[in-house]
């Protein structure tokens, strides 16, 4: 293989993994945005539920549990 031949192969997978690397950066772009967007929606998930555990709480405190329905009521899912 002449030199010339020889460059020309190194070029070529230069140039290959130059496009591949490229390839790889968006894709990481785009993961790193999702988790992102995913972090984000669960802290708000865990907020929320903190929230509602806390409401819970006040209304148990407050003896307003779940017997507003009614004591010996079913409740409609059964």
């Amino acid at each position: 293989m002449t030199d010339d031949k020889r460059f020309e192969a190194f070029e070529e997978k230069l140039a290959y993994l130059e496009m591949t690397n490229a390839q790889l950066e968006e894709e990481i772009f785009r993961q790193q945005k999702e988790i992102d967007a995913l972090t984000k929606a669960h802290r708000s998930m865990l907020e929320r539920i903190e929230v509602l555990q806390d409401s819970s709480a006040e209304r148990d405190a407050l003896g307003q549990g779940d017997s507003g329905a009614g004591a010996g009521e079913r409740p409609p899912h059964y």
